[in-house]
């Protein structure tokens, strides 16, 4: 009988011992699955904030548009808008030309031919495809090598002119948000 109780409390144990290993291991898991969700709903809130513009920009599509109330030079502007997490605005279509020509600012946006004379290219990096220069624009009249839309011609999009960098104008920063 005495070994009977022995293999009883053997066993009695063994079981008690998995059972406070199982308890600590799911407890783990549970601290685990706990920060992981509070990790979860963090990055949830700097998502969605970013998919909302912030205040003072307008939202257009799957982009925010901050129009600069101020004047800088070119190159202040896109430090500005980087400083935002955003670009100087790249204009990918005739929508988005009428759009930013609405704002009826004069503003820099995110084209430059300052490396290579003649040859535009957006601030990140890819090549001027599609274009709505002013007639005789542009022209590089006094060292023109940036971007500037213009609010002229009110029922045309046609509204870009090249103008020095250093001249102080508004600008438009452009944040994508989908």
């Amino acid at each position: 009988m005495s070994l009977e109780i022995f293999l009883l409390l053997t066993t009695s144990y063994q079981l008690q011992t998995s059972h406070n290993t199982l308890t600590k291991e799911r407890d783990q898991l549970q601290t685990s699955y706990n920060n992981q969700t509070e990790e979860r709903d963090q990055l949830l809130a700097i998502i969605n904030k970013y998919r909302t513009c912030p205040q003072d920009w307008k939202k257009s599509g799957c982009s925010c548009y901050y129009i600069s109330p101020d004047k800088k030079t070119w190159d202040e502007s896109r430090k500005d808008c980087q400083a935002r997490g955003a670009t100087l605005v790249i204009i990918n279509s005739r929508e988005e030309q009428a759009l930013i020509k609405a704002f009826n600012k004069k503003a820099w946006f995110g084209l430059t031919d300052i490396e290579v004379e003649g040859t535009w290219r957006w601030v990140d990096g890819t090549p001027l495809t599609t274009s709505y220069w002013k007639k005789g624009e542009p022209n590089d009249m006094q060292g023109e090598d940036c971007a500037l839309v213009e609010d002229t011609l009110k029922d045309s999009v046609v509204a870009w002119n090249d103008m020095p960098c250093n001249h102080t104008n508004s600008w438009i920063c452009e944040r994508q948000v989908c």
